[in-house]
């Protein structure tokens, strides 16, 4: 009975031991066949790597001239002696009604010179400056692009925003309308199109063409690399910006989750092929996706880095005068350089 008891252990030991030795040689057979696999993809990566940067030196535009862009950004800065006041850009409306006149001249009366506003184009065609937003607080839950031009006639952007009773009613501001202000006054607008089509790419390049304006005051945002390619190819000489949207960038980060070598990947293809291509000189990324080394990285391939929303009067101290980087702001309330200049006067 004992030996009979030895055996059955010794039996199922070497039964384990064969097991574990099968499943070392699968694990190993598998692995050196990944390594074979590698040994044969990499190299082809890599080729198809090199010939896309290549091609890419064949297909991309040149750049507007740094001192237009710099022009049309720090149009409104002075200089205090020997200290530069960075003023932000307007990326919302805490102040006022967003994408109306009131907010326009708000920040005209702050000084403020750099507006971003929101780019729609309707169902039947027309552009107008309007935000979603905007419509789901009247209760509209159609996106723009699903509404006809008269359906916005009669909406009051001033009548559901929590501070709209200061204000008078306004109506949908349409591009044309834009265009005409823009004769004005010196503002760099900066046109933020959410979503992008043929048929507003159609009507930009003709407002081009006709309004010389254009160019020198309007720099044109969006996600889309095509959109901007499409439109910078029609005209080299407008400064373009590509929204980092934050929405895209999770999703990314989602499929990337396993490998931070492949989010990198991810990251430098929009920074040393897809930047360099369209030509764009700024880059809009979200503050939660920011740092000094993604500012270094867009510095070096010659694209600005603009941060939004920065709306705590800490976050705007920290950027204005450590980073020394712009920023998109919700509201112009509790500027550094606004209370610092009242001091100084």
């Amino acid at each position: 009975m004992y030996f009979t008891t030895i055996v059955k252990v010794l039996k199922m030991i070497y039964q384990l031991f064969w097991f574990l030795t099968t499943c070392f040689t699968f694990l190993f057979n598998a692995l050196w066949l990944c390594c074979n696999f590698a040994s044969v993809g990499i190299p082809w990566l890599m080729l198809l790597f090199f010939l896309v940067c290549i091609a890419s030196k064949f297909v991309k535009l040149k750049c507007p001239a740094g001192e237009v862009v710099q022009s049309m950004l720090h149009r409104s800065e002075k200089e205090v002696g020997s200290e530069v006041l960075y003023w932000p850009i307007l990326g919302g409306a805490f102040d006022a009604p967003e994408n109306s006149l009131a907010a326009i001249n708000h920040c005209l009366s702050q000084k403020c010179f750099n507006i971003l506003l929101d780019l729609s184009i309707t169902n039947d065609g027309h552009l107008v400056v309007l935000h979603r937003s905007t419509l789901e607080k009247a209760n509209i839950n159609l996106p723009v692009h699903g509404l006809k031009l008269n359906a916005l006639e009669n909406l009051n952007i001033t009548e559901h925003h929590p501070l709209g009773q200061h204000f008078q009613p306004e109506k949908v501001l349409t591009f044309e309308r834009l265009l005409k202000l823009l004769e004005t006054n010196e503002l760099t607008v900066f046109l933020l199109a959410s979503h992008t089509n043929a048929k507003m790419v159609e009507i930009l390049q003709e407002a081009i063409g006709k309004n010389s304006l254009f160019t020198k005051r309007i720099v044109f945002c969006c996600s889309s690399p095509v959109a901007i390619y499409q439109l910078r190819q029609h005209c080299p000489d407008l400064v373009c910006g590509l929204w980092m949207d934050k929405l895209a960038l999770s999703r990314a980060q989602q499929y990337f989750s396993a490998s931070t070598i492949l989010m990198s990947v991810y990251g430098a293809i929009f920074r040393n092929i897809i930047a360099p291509v369209i030509g764009i000189s700024l880059v809009f990324i979200h503050k939660d996706e920011f740092n000094a080394q993604i500012s270094t990285l867009w510095h070096n391939v010659g694209v600005r880095p603009i941060v939004y929303k920065i709306n705590s009067p800490n976050e705007k101290r920290y950027f204005q005068q450590v980073t020394k980087t712009q920023y998109l702001t919700d509201s112009l309330r509790s500027e550094p350089q606004i209370i610092f200049k009242s001091k100084r006067h």
